[in-house]
């Protein structure tokens, strides 16, 4: 294999390790782009970087450069003549797209997410969660609920990630003998909601705090299937509502370690009658990991989850079976589906 710098398209380890060390600085250019409303000043129009300097009262040479970059990154397309357009990622990044990832793009890019980062090392070296060690609170959680604006960005972003497992969701796993489903700290109830359209035989319950849940009936007026849904507050490390034929537990096991995760995991095994079903949308991480955008993404969530979160982390099939195991509940199988995240199966052993 060749590795010179005239004829090969596979970069030498030297550059390869620098790309990945530099990393941090593209993510933050284009955290920078969109707090300065590039994406959507481009539009669907060329600019030069003039032009865009002046809309966004930046220096016209400084703004070229971040142009430049975002160039390299395909997040905008160099025309030459100092001419930017904007790419069908950069697409992404506009407020008004309706695959927007904007929301989450600001709370993963937000000083708050670099500053948690930042602990890696001092969480690998003590096993503490960034909020331990940085904040002196248990968690992302608990300094949530100091700042109710930093809350408000991450909900944006979390409804983001409901916008893209929920359909997900609703395509990969049959429904067909599913009447009523319990959707276990469910948020706004924006997963729930999109499953309960795709399959106008089900009913639902959105169950989550009573805080969380609080917006959630006006959500779901807009939604077109309130009355096939009940919105019900309570504590799920306590119980969940009975009467369910599934339940679904989206983005939550992950949050926590394996004691407070078999607590929940209980809560529905109580609430589950005999042939009940509960369903995990989680990542799935491989037993053995090798180099795969699927994977990185994973792999780097699981480092999101260790240093924001009191023990929460991305697990194996071989993880889930056993804190499914401690709960009383048995993996039957694991569904993938067209995104990143797959759908863990169980039933009442």
């Amino acid at each position: 294999m060749r590795n010179d710098e005239h004829g090969s398209d596979a970069s030498p380890p030297t550059a390869s390790a620098l790309r990945l060390v530099l990393a941090y600085q593209a993510a933050h250019a284009v955290y920078v782009a969109m707090r300065l409303g590039v994406p959507e000043l481009l539009g669907d129009d060329a600019l030069t970087s003039r032009e865009i300097a002046l809309k966004t009262a930046t220096q016209p040479d400084m703004m070229r450069r971040l142009l430049r970059a975002l160039a390299a990154f395909e997040v905008v397309r160099d025309r030459g003549a100092d001419q930017f357009e904007l790419t069908s990622v950069g697409e992404c990044l506009r407020a008004d797209s309706r695959h927007s990832v904007r929301p989450l793009a600001l709370m993963y890019g937000s000083d708050l997410a670099r500053q948690s980062f930042a602990c890696l090392e001092d969480c690998v070296t003590t096993g503490k969660n960034a909020f331990e060690i940085g904040f002196g609170v248990a968690n992302g959680f608990d300094y949530f609920e100091r700042y109710p604006e930093l809350a408000g960005i991450f909900d944006d972003g979390m409804s983001v990630v409901s916008a893209f497992t929920g359909p997900a969701a609703a395509a990969a796993y049959n429904f067909d003998g599913v009447r009523h489903i319990v959707d276990v700290g469910g948020g706004q109830g924006r997963v729930l909601a999109t499953i309960l359209h795709a399959h106008p035989h089900l009913r639902g319950t959105l169950f989550d705090l009573p805080r969380v849940i609080a917006g959630a009936p006006g959500f779901l007026a807009s939604t077109q299937i309130a009355n096939r849904c009940d919105v019900v507050g309570g504590d799920m490390f306590d119980a969940v509502p009975a009467g369910g034929d599934l339940y679904l537990l989206s983005h939550v096991i992950h949050n926590w370690d394996d004691p407070r995760a078999t607590r929940v995991l209980q809560s529905c095994r109580r609430a589950m009658g005999t042939d009940a079903r509960l369903i995990i949308l989680d990542r799935v991480m491989p037993d053995r990991v090798e180099p795969g955008a699927v994977v990185q993404g994973n792999a780097l969530m699981d480092l999101m989850m260790m240093v924001r979160t009191g023990g929460g982390r991305e697990r194996t099939a071989g993880e889930f079976r056993d804190l499914l195991a401690a709960a009383g509940l048995r993996l039957e199988r694991i569904i993938p589906m067209q995104i990143s995240e797959a759908l863990v199966e169980a039933k009442s052993n």
